[in-house]
């Protein structure tokens, strides 16, 4: 093998992943914002230099309460319902550029002094709408994000108010529980009351060991999971938790970088994508928070590639799999 052949089979893997019309189904909205956008909101708010969007560090996270800690950047600078709707444009138009085709974007509902919560979903949708005037080739939906660690008040009027706007605005199509997963509840009769409703349920889970709520989650039997690292015993699961999730069939929505720079898993290569792709578990490639961990959906489906030696066809078969609860999304794939 000449010197150069590996760099030449990387830039060729890259350009393969980019080309690949893809879908993204876990994405919060504020923690996808790019330095770009951000250093525009932050100028356009406080008519100040950029400061410390310019100056963002984000390589050396030491643990999940540091990720969580850098969301307030991006909260100061979406108070208002115009810096809401450019937020959600500039994203939609950064995951179109990285060529997907379907994206699901997630946010937690925020009063604020210029805006209600209900103001603040509105200024989403109509972002979202915007870009389909456009006719770009992606469509975008919306899930409404419970946070654990605001508590149970908060965690039924978000629900209801996405049970309330769900019946106008087929964009919202779930619930997203998520939030710091050291703090609060799972809230699952408040889930169990919007799936009733009509909304699905995408629940992170399992990203600090927890067995028993782990196991009330699983039961629960969610539409999709979020990240589900600590359910594998080599990552502080077990060998039930692993045989009930295999067992129920509840896609995952992996996170390569995301999982590595918050170290619930050491690295790329103990990522539990070897443990479920190996069980032909039903499962998708995810950015979580593309602009905290400067990430592209492109960039994480290449290393799942580079790190568990999938060949382009199987990249191909792998994200045509993502696809396939979504009638709407028409991919083919040249052989």
């Amino acid at each position: 093998m000449c010197p150069n052949d590996d760099e030449k089979r990387d830039g060729s893997l890259k350009s393969f992943c980019h080309k690949l019309p893809k879908t993204e189904l876990h994405a919060h909205l504020n923690g996808s914002l790019s330095k770009e956008t951000l250093i525009k909101l932050h100028k356009m708010n406080y008519s100040t230099e950029a400061g410390k969007c310019e100056n963002l560090n984000m390589e050396n996270f030491e643990s999940l309460t540091d990720v969580f800690e850098t969301f307030n950047i991006a909260h100061s600078v979406t108070r208002n319902l115009e810096s809401v709707y450019i937020a959600t444009y500039d994203t939609i138009k950064e995951f179109y550029e990285d060529n997907v085709i379907y994206l699901e974007l997630r946010s937690t509902p925020r009063a604020e002094e210029a805006m209600t919560k209900k103001d603040y979903i509105l200024s989403i949708l109509r972002a979202m709408r915007s870009i389909q005037d456009e006719k770009l080739r992606i469509q975008t939906k919306l899930l409404i994000s419970v946070n654990r660690k605001q508590g149970l008040k908060a965690a039924r009027e978000n629900i209801h108010l996405a049970i309330e706007l769900s019946k106008e605005h087929k964009e919202i199509v779930g619930i997203d529980l998520s939030g710091d997963p050291t703090k609060g509840d799972a809230f699952l009769n408040l889930l169990d009351e919007a799936r009733k409703s009509g909304l699905k349920i995408a629940a992170h889970c399992a990203e600090v060991p927890n067995e028993k709520e782990a196991m009330d989650i699983l039961k629960f039997k969610p539409d999709r999971l979020g990240h589900g690292t600590c359910i594998h015993p080599s990552l502080g699961g077990t060998d039930f938790l692993f045989e009930t999730l295999l067992a129920y069939k509840i896609p995952v929505e992996l996170c390569l970088t995301s999982n590595v720079k918050c170290k619930s898993v050491p690295n790329y290569d103990a990522h539990h994508f070897k443990y479920l792709y190996d069980s032909m578990h039903p499962i998708c490639i995810c950015t979580d928070d593309k602009g905290v961990f400067g990430t592209t959906l492109s960039r994480e489906l290449t290393l799942a590639a580079e790190y568990f030696n999938l060949r382009e066809k199987e990249c191909a078969n792998f994200i045509a799999d993502s696809h396939n609860n979504y009638e709407q999304v028409k991919v083919i794939y040249a052989e």
